[in-house]
């Protein structure tokens, strides 16, 4: 068996055995061996083996990765060799498992220099997590055709990971793509029409940044997004004025890569089947509203159907404002919340007019939710009444106009009350 071992003074020998799949080397949560140690970078590198060698690739880090004493940006290992990651060294090992005895499946290195008696404890070992299933298609969608996805990350481990869980979530329905690099992505683009391409921003020699932008002018019909591990708000707004339909933390956990799996799924089935941008039916408006105030995020959430149009404004993870039609504040924010259909899209954050909203997000959730509710079974409840005897001599009346405060909701709904936090009848006072 083949195996990376911590000999640095002040660490002890944790171990971690090796195999055919990318692992991570960094000091941040989620890296397949953990090094808490100030030189070491978030993600710093990822190694795998590859016959009796040991495929290493530095992933950009602060104070570099070493083999033979040289800076490198990809390299080969030979056992007894070693690897240096900012100050930490690590000496690859080939040997048989004695007596059956498994090494540690996950490794943390623990220790603050230059202090000596910093210790490295290998991760306790916890109950393995029950395997993430495929959930069936969503309802109602009949099952697609190939997508074209085209994953862009500097990080051969995660495109391995991440790219063959989403296989396998869509049910073989992604035919996807991998590029370490931007001129590998180009290069796919020209050769594949892509329906989606998802890239990271911390990227050698060309930048995510920059990278979409070009994407952007090349290729105006792919859909782009940015799943990045350095979500500030200043990249957030790069992005999406340079047309990213959507601006993603990379996720850590299994719940994560799922709802972020789910977003890309509806973008790309969207897309394909009707052309619309920046549509996410299958997450919901109010999952986009949490994830936005969640995040203490700022943008404008545009949000449209065939009858109507508005904004939520959001800063800093808090609804401000909140327009449609003739409507403002509160009024249309449970307006906009009660729509059973239609898109929206996020933009980058202005300021809005004047301040409208006071209430928290998920008040106005909250209501919203009860509205829709109290308004099903109304209509539940609604009798049926005989329509009058239609008189050739009495003209017909005029349809409601395009400004009024209660749109058109359809031939087969009756508006039989209105709500902005309290319910009104229609036809007047309740008895």
């Amino acid at each position: 068996m083949a195996r990376l071992v911590v000999i640095s003074k002040g660490l002890s020998a944790a171990s971690h055995e090796l195999g055919g799949h990318w692992a991570t080397i960094g000091r941040a949560d989620g890296n397949t061996i953990q090094i808490v140690e100030s030189s070491v970078s978030g993600r710093h590198c990822e190694v795998r083996l590859q016959g009796e060698e040991l495929a290493v690739r530095d992933l950009l880090s602060t104070n570099g990765t070493f083999v033979g004493g040289k800076k490198i940006s990809e390299a080969l290992l030979k056992p007894g060799e070693t690897l240096r990651v900012g100050e930490v060294e690590l000496r690859f090992e080939t040997a048989a498992a004695a007596g059956g005895a498994a090494f540690v499946t996950k490794m943390l290195v623990t220790g603050a220099r230059p202090k000596p008696a910093a210790v490295a404890t290998p991760a306790p070992k916890s109950p393995a997590a029950p395997e993430a299933k495929p959930g069936p298609p969503a309802a109602g969608r009949a099952p697609a055709s190939k997508f074209h996805v085209l994953f862009v990350d500097d990080s051969m481990a995660l495109l391995e990971t991440f790219s063959d869980l989403c296989a396998e979530l869509s049910q073989q329905t992604w035919e996807i793509a991998c590029a370490t690099t931007a001129d590998r992505a180009l290069g796919l683009l020209q050769e594949t029409p892509m329906d989606l391409v998802v890239l990271d921003i911390g990227m050698p020699l060309v930048d995510g940044i920059q990278l979409l932008g070009i994407i952007a002018r090349r290729f105006p019909g792919v859909k782009i997004a940015v799943l990045t591990g350095h979500a500030t708000e200043q990249n957030r707004t790069a992005c999406l004025a340079n047309g990213a339909e959507l601006f993603i933390e990379k996720p850590v956990g299994a719940d994560g890569i799922k709802v972020v799996f789910n977003l890309l799924n509806d973008l790309l089935s969207w897309t394909h089947q009707d052309g619309f941008s920046g549509t996410l039916r299958q997450v919901g408006l109010q999952e986009v509203i949490q994830m936005e105030c969640n995040g203490s995020h700022s943008s404008i959430l545009e949000i449209r159907n065939s009858q109507l149009s508005g904004q939520l404004y959001i800063e800093a993870g808090v609804m401000v404002h909140a327009a449609v039609g003739t409507l403002v504040g509160e009024q249309a924010a449970y307006r906009l919340l009660s729509l059973k259909g239609g898109e929206f899209q996020l933009k980058p954050f202005q300021p809005p007019p004047q301040r409208t909203v006071h209430s928290g997000w998920e008040i106005l959730l909250m209501e919203a939710a009860r509205a829709s509710d109290e308004e099903t079974v109304m209509l539940a409840k609604l009798p049926a009444r005989a329509p009058a005897p239609a008189d050739p001599a009495t003209p017909k009346p005029a349809p409601p106009a395009a400004e009024s405060e209660h749109a058109v909701m359809g031939d087969d709904i009756v508006v039989v009350a209105t709500y902005d936090g309290k319910w009104h009848p229609v036809d007047g006072p309740k008895k």
